[in-house]
């Protein structure tokens, strides 16, 4: 049981850091660049947003800690 929400919990986690990691990305790509500064500032923070659910414990840590 602790297991299967172990695993809810961190499906849960990729999927919003993916989205938040592209969506701040692609937004600000478009505001500064235009579309393909939002395409190529999407990729980056689709990137970012990767290393971020692959290190959930490292993430929250540097988050809390303060960049």
């Amino acid at each position: 049981m602790l297991r299967t929400i172990g695993h809810i919990l961190q499906t849960l986690w990729a999927i919003c850091t993916l989205a938040i990691g592209t969506s701040l990305g692609a937004a600000l790509g478009f505001h500064w660049i235009g579309w393909i500064g939002a395409v190529v500032f999407g990729l980056i923070g689709l990137g970012v947003g990767a290393l971020a659910a692959a290190f959930p414990l490292e993430t929250i840590a540097l988050i809390v800690d303060g960049l």
